[in-house]
């Protein structure tokens, strides 16, 4: 495990300008990245190929999201990276399903089942020892959007992230059976934290011309937790239930599970959410985040097939890094714009390469590294080398 804190890149400004920075600034964890996705090119197709299906979901893309697109460019300039090939890199559903392994786990709890009433939302995310390097936390005011807090492979695609509007958004891969060309799920997660309230959150999540989906989870400072389990074609919006909510890599919904590409390979999955569903019930009333960042590095002797965004091919070369608990809060609660040096990054796990076996994945002790910051009010109180908390939801 690496030493380094994850780097911050703060930008701000229109969207093609917020992208140019972030490439300036990610230039050599964006070409690394590149530079490898050439060798893992799904079985009996060319770069070029490639290259020509990505632009029909780039027409699909840039009538729904012009801005982002725009952010692209940018990100493209300043990164000295061909566009087209930046644009499929956001094209996760053209490597699908060989390339691309999943292991992400979620946790959320409110009210009752946490010891203060906050609401508080915990993820894992299995990513190959290449990209240990690439993490980036993306602190981004771009035009008139919310600004928001996000980790980032390279600064191009985001994973997990909050805003100022109280918005916050983790998730889990989904293998459909549906998949067409459209907007990709990864611009849709771009536009999720662009949202000024949860509603606005799930009209995303809800695209029509979406090219397929994640699991979305998507919150607010209120203690509304949804789980947005799509597909290209549909979506059940899944409400918490009695406060406490687990999600992995499978279809849970009745209505969804005719999308599922393949249930034979879902074992990991299925340990993992009802583990996480059991832990979850076992510390009902007493979570914190201290206590969620234990129940993430959960490693019960079940033996699962590994689950992480490595290719299934190279099973024993993936690490962790989680998303510690936060807790997203009101828009009071983040730094008004013209004090956002002060966001700081204490609930942004690092990760690590443990291999010990467990339902979570093999390597899920990524507890949280105190970003050189001084303590501030972020979506909540932080206290120094904690995660974030809330105020008692109602």
């Amino acid at each position: 495990m690496s030493n380094n804190p994850i780097p911050i890149i703060e930008v701000r400004g229109a969207h093609r300008e917020v992208g140019l920075q972030i490439g300036r600034q990610c230039r050599e964890q964006i070409r690394s990245m590149f530079a490898d996705l050439r060798n893992e090119l799904p079985p009996g197709v060319t770069w070029e190929s490639m290259l020509g299906q990505s632009r029909v979901y780039l027409a699909h893309s840039r009538a729904v999201y012009p801005q982002y697109i725009e952010e692209l460019e940018g990100i493209s300039e300043g990164a000295g990276v061909p566009f087209d090939e930046i644009f499929l890199g956001m094209c996760e559903e053209l490597w699908e399903p060989s390339a691309w392994g999943k292991g992400c786990t979620d946790m959320a709890a409110r009210g009752r089942a946490t010891l203060d009433g906050s609401t508080l939302i915990a993820h894992t995310n299995d990513l190959s020892p290449e990209d240990e390097s690439r993490l980036v936390i993306l602190k981004v005011q771009a035009g008139d959007d919310p600004e928001f807090i996000a980790v980032s492979a390279g600064g191009v695609g985001i994973s997990v992230g909050f805003n100022a509007a109280g918005v916050s958004l983790t998730g889990n891969q989904l293998d459909s059976n549906d998949v067409r060309p459209g907007v990709p799920r990864l611009l849709v997660a771009r536009a999720i934290l662009s949202s000024r309230h949860l509603g606005e959150a799930m009209d995303h999540c809800l695209l029509k011309g979406r090219a397929s989906s994640y699991n979305n989870v998507i919150a607010d400072g209120s203690g509304e937790v949804y789980c947005m389990e799509g597909s290209a074609t549909d979506c059940e919006a899944i409400y918490i239930e009695k406060d406490v909510l687990a999600h992995a890599n499978h279809y849970v919904s009745p209505a969804m599970r005719r999308f599922e590409l393949d249930r034979s390979d879902n074992s990991s999955s299925i340990i993992r959410c009802n583990r996480a569903s059991r832990l979850l019930d076992e510390n009902y009333g007493k979570l914190t985040p201290d206590l969620f960042k234990k129940l993430l590095a959960d490693h019960a002797d079940i033996p699962c097939p590994f689950a992480g965004m490595a290719s299934k091919a190279r099973p024993s070369s993936a690490s962790s890094s989680s998303w510690n608990p936060c807790a997203p809060g009101s828009g009071a609660d983040f730094p008004a714009r013209r004090n956002t040096s002060n966001i700081n990054s204490n609930h942004i796990g690092v990760p690590t390469h443990d291999r010990t076996p467990g339902p979570f994945s093999r390597n899920l002790r990524s507890l949280a590294r105190t970003v050189p910051r001084q303590p501030v009010r972020c979506a909540g109180h932080v206290a120094k080398g904690e995660v974030v908390s809330t105020r008692p939801a109602r």
